[in-house]
This record gives structure tokens, sequence and C-alpha cells, in this order.
């Protein structure tokens, strides 16, 4: 398979980090700093979700920080959701974009790409358990979901945090919505889909955290 030139791009990124010998005082915020740099690349080749990694990383971190994971967990969600979409480089052009019609079999192509870009980062020392959330998060709490069809606690926690976060910023609502309003909405879908694609004790707990964090970084971004 022929490797999109913007992937080749940040795995060079990514080795030159993997091959920094860092302390531990600073090793995790010089690894977050320039992995969201390597994720400007992501949004240049994808440019319809520009930003919607650092989006869904400040959701996450928000999900990990309400329910008490420990620093170094909340390190490798962080890592996992700026470069949760990689994978959708590795699908033909006309399945990666937004605007698509998906017949069965090119549904079936697109379950693929998370396992794809999980093996892209797996083989950089500090990605490897990023990787493994990346490959789980389109599991679905009822198992109904892919690439393995995991269900309940067997998906990892963190995984199961990195689909709430990914599903509630890719939410669509009319145009003209204010932000607050969005939220809301984009709340209210997740609960519906809650103990099926979601994690229920999870979308119970992280309701305020999802729609004020939302609110900020959208802010940010834009600012």
């Amino acid at each position: 398979m022929k490797i999109h030139p913007t992937v080749l791009k940040i795995q060079g990124l990514l080795r030159k980090i993997d091959d920094l010998r860092l302390p531990d005082s600073s090793r995790l915020d010089i690894e977050s700093i320039l992995v969201r740099q390597a994720t400007k690349e992501l949004d240049h080749a994808l440019p319809w979700q520009r930003g919607h990694g650092r989006r869904t990383a400040a959701l996450a971190r928000a999900i990990g920080c309400s329910i008490g994971l420990p620093c170094d967990a909340l390190h490798h969600l962080t890592l996992a959701s700026l470069l949760h979409d990689i994978g959708l480089l590795g699908l033909p052009a006309h399945l990666a974009s937004p605007h698509r019609y998906l017949d069965s079999e090119s549904y079936s192509i697109i379950q693929c790409h998370p396992r794809i870009g999980a093996q892209w980062l797996e083989p950089y020392r500090f990605l490897q358990k990023a990787s493994v959330i990346i490959a789980h998060h389109h599991e679905r709490w009822d198992g109904s979901g892919y690439p393995y069809g995991l269900r309940g606690t067997f998906i990892p926690l963190e995984a199961r945090v990195l689909s709430i976060a990914d599903a509630f910023d890719a939410i669509q609502v009319p145009d003209g919505v204010d932000q607050k309003t969005r939220d809301r909405v984009a709340y209210r879908i997740l609960k519906v889909a809650s103990g099926t694609q979601f994690d229920p004790n999870l979308v119970e707990l992280c309701g305020d955290c999802l729609t004020k964090t939302h609110r900020e970084t959208v802010s940010n971004i834009i600012n």
C-alpha cells in the first residue's frame, strides 16, 4: 500500500521525538508540545476537520481528569487523541472525505482506519500505549463497533473516553446554532447512545466537563 506523504512527514517528526533522551521532569510536556506540532500536518491533509484533534484532546483530557486518571494515563490519552485520525490517510481518497457515500464494501474499508493508524504509530516507543487507545476508539459498548468488536469493560478505559470526546466534537448541528446550544444538543445525542455506543457511566459523569471544555477550546482555537 502506498503511504500518504503526510504520514511519512509525521512519522519523520515522531521518529525525532522518539530519539530524544529527555529527563522525566520535562519529557511529558515536550512530547505533548511536539506531537501537537505534528498534528498540524493532519490539519493540512484533512482540512475539513481542522482543529478536531486538538479539541478532542482537550475534551478527552477533561474527562480523564474528572474520573481521576493518573498523570501518565492522561498523557497517553492526550497523545492518542491528537493523532487518532491518522489512519484516515490510509484510506482511498474518496473514503477519507467528509461527504462520502458508503456502501457495505466502503464501510468495511473505513472500519480498518483505527487499526491502520495504530500500526503506523506502534513502532515509536513513546506512542505504544497511545496506539492501543487509537486501535480501539471505535469499539462500542454493546460490542457492535470496530475493528475488533470488543464490548463493555473489555474496551480499554482510555479508548472509551476517546470515543466520547471524538464523537462529541464531531457531531454536526444546523448552521446558525450558537455554541452553547450546539454543545447541549451534542450531549443529548451522546446520552441517547449511552449504553449502546458509549460507556453509560462515563457519559453520565462527563456532561458538565464536556460542554464547558468544548466552548473554551473552540474559542481558544478560533482566537
